[in-house]
C-alpha cells in the first residue's frame, strides 16, 4: 500500500502563526517538500478560515493570484488549496485554472454538507481536482455520517477526508467510521488527525487499516491548539514499516521540519491541560480560553463545564455557550444545595 501524504503546514499551521509566512518560508517550504517527494502540498486557504477570521492574516489566508504565482516551481507535488463554502463563494475559485493549483480542497461541517456538491461541480468544471473533508467528524452519529455520505457520493469527489477536528477520536472510533464510509463512497479516503489525545499516528494507522488512502500532516504538526499529526512523523512510519510502500525521501522531509522548528513555529507545540481538555471533552479548542475564564467567574469546575459544553456539539464558538452553560450547572448545584440544607 502507497498511501498519498499531504502536507498542510502553510495552511493549517496557520493557526499558530497568523498566516505570517515569508516568501522565504513558502518557497522553503514547498521546495524543499516537492523534493522529499511528498505527494501534495497545501498552500493555504483560497477566501479565509472558517473558524478564525483574522485581520492581519499573513497570504496563505487568501491565497491570491498573486501569491500563487510567486509559488516555486514543483517537479513532483501537486499543489491544492482548501476552500470553506461558508466564507468563500464558489465564484471566488474562477482564477484558479491560471495557478499553479491543480486542486481544491471543500471543508464543511456536517450541518452544512448541503453546500459541498455544488463546489465540487464547480471545481470540476474549472479543470481542477476536487476533494471534500468533513469537519467535526466526532460529532457525527453513524446515521448523520450516512446521510453526509449520501450527500457527497453522487459528486464522486477525488478524495473524501474525515477531519478529527477537536482530537476527539480514538483508533475505534476512526475505524468505525471509516469502515461505514468505505462502504458507501466509491472514491479514496482521508484522515485528518489532531493530537489532543496523543493519538494522531495511532488514528492515522488505524484509518489505513480500515482503508484511508491519504493521510494529512504537517510540519512539526504546526496547527491549531495540539496540532497534527507530524509530517516528518508520517514520513518515519510510512518508511519504517514494509507494509506502507512511500517514495518519500524522510531525510528531507526532516530537513524541511528543523526548518519550520527554527524559523517558523513562534512556540514549540505542546499538549497540555488545555488541548487535552479539548479533546477529552470533543469541543473546539478555541472554546478552551473561554471555558477557563467563565468557569472561574462562576465557581465551576472547567472540566465539568467542557464536557457539557462538548454533549451539546455547539456549532459556533461563544462566549453565550459557556455562559449558559454554566448558569444551568450553577444553577443545579445552587438547587442540590437548597435541597440538602432542606433535608437536614
Amino acid at each position: 500500500m502507497k498511501p498519498t501524504l499531504l502536507d498542510c503546514t502553510l495552511r493549517d499551521g496557520g493557526n499558530q502563526n497568523d498566516w505570517q509566512f515569508t516568501a522565504t518560508d513558502v518557497r522553503t517550504i514547498v521546495s524543499t517538500l516537492d523534493a522529499a517527494r511528498v505527494d501534495v502540498i497545501e498552500v493555504g486557504y483560497r477566501g479565509g478560515s472558517g473558524s478564525r477570521a483574522s485581520a492581519t492574516a499573513g497570504p496563505s489566508a487568501h491565497c491570491s493570484p498573486e501569491y500563487l504565482a510567486a509559488l516555486p516551481d514543483v517537479s513532483h507535488a501537486e499543489l491544492a488549496v482548501m476552500v470553506v463554502p461558508t466564507v468563500c463563494p464558489v465564484g471566488a475559485l474562477d482564477d484558479l485554472p491560471d495557478s499553479p493549483v491543480s486542486m481544491v480542497r471543500i471543508a464543511a461541517y456536517p450541518w452544512n454538507i448541503d453546500a459541498v456538491p455544488a463546489y465540487v461541480r464547480a471545481v470540476r468544471a474549472l479543470g481542477l481536482k476536487a476533494g471534500v473533508n468533513l469537519m467535526a467528524v466526532s460529532y457525527t452519529t453513524e446515521e448523520q455520517l450516512a446521510e453526509v455520505a449520501a450527500v457527497v457520493a453522487s459528486e464522486r469527489p477525488d478524495v473524501f477526508y474525515i477531519a478529527d477536528s477537536f482530537g476527539a477520536l480514538t483508533p475505534d472510533d476512526v475505524r468505525r467510521r471509516v469502515g461505514l464510509l468505505a462502504e458507501r463512497l466509491p472514491v479514496p479516503l482521508g484522515i485528518h488527525a489532531h493530537n489532543n489525545l496523543g493519538l494522531a499516528a495511532a488514528n492515522a494507522l488505524a484509518g489505513l487499516d480500515a482503508g484511508v488512502s491519504w493521510l494529512d500532516a504537517s510540519l512539526c504538526a504546526m496547527a491549531r491548539g495540539a496540532g497534527n499529526l507530524a509530517t516528518e512523523q508520517a514520513a518515519a512510519f510510512l518508511t519504517a514499516w514494509p507494509r506502507y510502500d512511500t517514495h518519500v525521501d524522510l531525510p528531507l522531509v526532516c530537513e524541511a521540519a528543523e526548518y519550520v522548528a527554527e524559523q517558523v513555529l513562534p512556540r514549540p507545540m505542546t499538549v497540555r491541560r488545555a488541548e487535552i481538555a479539548a479533546g477529552i471533552n470533543d469541543h473546539h479548542f478555541y472554546f478552551q480560553d473561554r471555558i477557563e475564564k467563565i468557569s472561574a467567574r462562576h465557581g465551576l469546575d472547567p472540566w465539568a463545564v467542557g464536557h457539557r459544553i462538548g454533549a451539546a456539539r455547539p456549532r459556533k464558538v461563544l462566549d453565550e455557550t459557556v455562559e449558559d452553560v454554566c448558569r444551568e450547572l450553577a444553577g443545579r448545584t445552587a438547587g442540590t444545595e437548597h435541597t440538602t440544607g432542606g433535608n437536614a
